[in-house]
């Protein structure tokens, strides 16, 4: 489970010092969103099912999984839709259809001439209404970014693209797709579950048949292939061949795929709980290094009309879950202090040449502004300081955006964060967990504990804890607020006094 895989010479030599990458991989960032790893995981996706070789990389004995993946930058598409901003006031202004084309074509300066548009849409209006649809149905529209690091909702494999610089033909910048996306494929390729998962998500989330995938052809030239002009790039760094984590996410991906819900029905879920699985591998991988034998935990407080106790112990748990990665990065740097090199480097003629040397070597340090003098104790205190200053930067800030932005957390102001789930995340966790067309409540709860570490009763808390908490009450009150959600969701049913049902409406097909 614990076998580390060499990391490329090309990555460790990318970066200033090989810290984060080395604990969790290269890369987890903070900018790129857990709709944008959806995005990324889906794109390498399509391009290895394109070579027949989608989840099922071959990595030979030792060795890390080595291939290069090409994504599409569907310039025409995404000008049309994103960098567009002149269609509306055009439909709303000029009187007759070809004034309005007139109009339009004349003042959407572009690359391209999509004169085409007006054979194929006849009306200016459809048109218009075809890409209003695209943009209201964007991923993330409130958010204010670049037209060129704007995307379509996954529709379809037509509706996938790279994200792309101001400088639209040059080389991506990684700040949206950051990689991250590469570590879900290869967790979900070293899961055993590749080709079972590849087989699903070809057939149900990434259908050429579906219909507003096949619009996106229609609003491209003639001729245009949707596999021309794309960006390449080599698969990323994920430290570790096998772990419990990858098959864990790979049940999740299979119970989902397996339900009665359309690909398009799927891809929030997906996205959510894909989101969650890599928080609890950066919390596990995190306690590892600390040497922190206990499992991560989630403490949920279901949204309550008054401050409770749950409310302090879940913030409690999140300010602690969030600052563990910190911890991690200063056990990980504190360790070169135990290796004979260390020694070796303080009984050199020139110990501080020496440290410098073994430091460099080690974590590939390379700073900006060159590295420090000094005796070295107080280089390493400069190396340490420099590796956690980095890690502050992105890294470290990924578990509080994830967890809000998936819904597993709230912030207020003058109240601070703390793990309360959403409608959206509730329904997500009830479709994958509840099996069959039913489950009983408490049973419900411990699945949620067992699979997704959420603590919501008093029964996990002592699971959880080892020991039962000294508020049992406002864990009974934590679980009554959530079977009370749940209920008006429409997901529970009290067949009695003592029998509550959580329903899944979406069960298997299969």
């Amino acid at each position: 489970m614990n076998t580390r895989l060499e990391a490329p010479a090309k990555y460790r030599s990318d970066v200033n010092v090989w810290v984060d990458e080395a604990i969790w991989g290269h890369r987890f960032y903070n900018d790129q969103t857990p709709w944008l790893v959806f995005l990324e995981f889906l794109s390498i996706f399509q391009s290895r099912h394109a070579e027949g070789k989608a989840l099922n990389e071959v990595r030979r004995d030792g060795a890390h999984e080595s291939f290069t993946y090409h994504i599409p930058r569907l310039i025409p598409l995404r000008e049309l839709v994103f960098n567009n901003p002149h269609i509306r006031y055009i439909e709303e202004t000029e009187q007759s259809d070809p004034e309005r084309w007139r109009a339009w074509l004349k003042t959407f300066a572009a690359d391209d001439d999509f004169g085409y548009l007006q054979n194929r849409f006849g009306s200016f209006a459809r048109l218009a209404r075809v890409v209003e649809f695209f943009q209201t149905t964007a991923i993330e529209p409130h958010r204010q970014r670049r037209w060129s690091s704007k995307f379509l909702y996954p529709y379809g494999p037509n509706c996938l693209y790279a994200d792309l610089p101001a400088n639209i033909n040059g080389s991506p910048d990684r700040r949206f797709f950051a990689r991250s996306g590469e570590l879900l494929y290869l967790m979900l390729n070293r899961s055993g579950k590749g080709e079972e998962i590849a087989e699903k998500i070809s057939k149900k989330l990434l259908r050429q048949d579906e219909t507003w995938n096949r619009i996106v052809l229609a609003l491209l030239p003639d001729g245009y292939r949707v596999d021309s002009n794309t960006v390449s790039s080599t698969i990323g760094y994920l430290p570790f061949a096998e772990r419990s984590e990858y098959r864990e996410l790979a049940d999740t991906w299979i119970r989902l795929l397996k339900l009665d819900l359309s690909g398009e029905a799927l891809l929030d879920p997906l996205m959510r709980l894909s989101a969650l699985h890599m928080l609890l591998y950066m919390l596990r991988r995190a306690s590892e290094e600390v040497g922190n034998a206990s499992d991560p935990k989630f403490v949920l407080e279901i949204a309550s009309p008054r401050r409770t106790t749950l409310f302090e112990l879940s913030k409690e748990n999140f300010g602690a879950n969030r600052m563990l990665s910190t911890r991690a990065v200063r056990a990980y740097v504190d360790a070169a202090r135990k290796d004979e090199r260390w020694r070796a480097a303080l009984q050199a003629r020139a110990p501080a040449d020496a440290i410098r040397e073994y430091l460099t070597q080690r974590y590939e340090w390379q700073p900006d502004d060159g590295l420090p003098s000094g005796d070295p104790e107080t280089i390493f205190e400069t190396f340490r300081g420099y590796a956690e200053k980095r890690h502050q930067q992105h890294v470290a800030k990924v578990h509080m955006e994830w967890a809000r932005q998936v819904g597993l957390a709230v912030s207020h102001r003058g109240a601070g964060t703390w793990y309360s789930p959403d409608d959206a995340l509730l329904k997500a966790l009830v479709i994958c967990t509840v099996n069959e067309r039913r489950e009983e409540y408490h049973r419900f709860l411990a699945k949620l504990y067992d699979r997704f570490q959420l603590v919501i009763g008093a029964s996990e808390a002592e699971r959880a804890f080892g020991t039962l908490p000294t508020d049992q009450n406002a864990f009974m009150q934590n679980t009554q607020r959530l079977e009370q959600r749940l209920k008006a969701l429409g997901l529970l049913r009290r067949l009695s006094d003592d029998c509550a049902y959580v329903e899944n409406p979406f069960r298997s097909d299969s």
